[in-house]
């Protein structure tokens, strides 16, 4: 007598398309990256908030890696903290992401209403120093490296944002009047979009005498793009320069 098989007991437990589609986002996601880096290299040294980028990155892989290898050895508490490696890495990676990712701007809204201090170039480098911390916490050469990568990003992090906090004070006052303000805005806003990418505002910046680094330039741009779509709308740059004075020089 012949057994029939159960459809349910030989159907995959992950449908090859889903699995062929995820693949294919993957390897994009990765090309693109690859490639935005290189542009940016290209232009000169990587800023900090590229370099935590690639260290999100790191923790992503390296904690995604030992999650099931920690699990099965029976080391529990070491794959629960592989699990928070990897939430830390997702975190980092769509807030300092050099492009857009879906969903990017909801989900760095929903980050930063949890987290304010993130709104912070120092506050940034704190989170980059604990998660490096935590990283090199496992007993291995992997996570020693990323671990220690992101300690240093880290500490960068925090030096920059004291740095520009000075510099962010020199463009405040450079600007004389709104009037100065409009006229400069429009100078600089080479596509007439209302708004200023990097390039642009670090144009804008040099034209008020200022010389700023690109990690400064990075911070600054951190400081002011607060619905993080990555451009500077001239509404965001002149509610930080109406500001009370006091404000510009704190540590940003």
């Amino acid at each position: 007598m012949s057994s029939s098989t159960n459809p349910a007991e030989t159907k995959p437990l992950l449908d090859a398309g889903v699995v062929s589609t995820a693949a294919a986002g993957g390897a994009s996601f990765f090309n693109h990256a690859a490639q935005t880096i290189q542009q940016a290299q290209r232009e000169g040294p990587l800023t900090f908030r590229i370099l935590g980028f690639l260290g999100g990155l790191a923790m992503i892989v390296s904690n995604g890696l030992a999650i099931l290898e920690r699990f099965f050895s029976f080391s529990f508490a070491r794959s629960l903290m592989a699990v928070y490696g990897v939430v830390f890495g997702v975190i980092i990676v769509f807030m300092d992401a050099p492009f857009p990712i879906i969903c990017s701007q909801k989900i760095q809204t929903w980050i930063h209403s949890y987290a304010k201090f993130l709104d912070y170039t120092w506050g940034r480098g704190l989170f980059f120093f604990f998660v490096g911390t935590l990283q090199v916490s496992n007993v291995n050469m992997l996570d020693w490296a990323v671990g220690g990568f992101m300690i240093f990003v880290g500490v960068v992090a925090m030096g920059v944002g004291m740095a520009t906090a000075n510099q962010m004070r020199l463009v405040r006052f450079a600007v004389k009047d709104e009037t100065t303000l409009k006229e400069k805005w429009k100078e600089h806003d080479a596509n007439g979009d209302g708004s200023l990418d990097v390039k642009e505002l670090t144009a804008f910046v040099n034209d008020a005498g200022v010389t700023m680094t690109r990690n400064e330039i990075a911070a600054f741009y951190l400081a002011l793009d607060k619905n993080f779509d990555q451009k500077i709308a001239y509404e965001e740059f002149y509610a930080w320069w109406t500001r009370e004075s006091d404000h510009a020089s704190r540590v940003v």
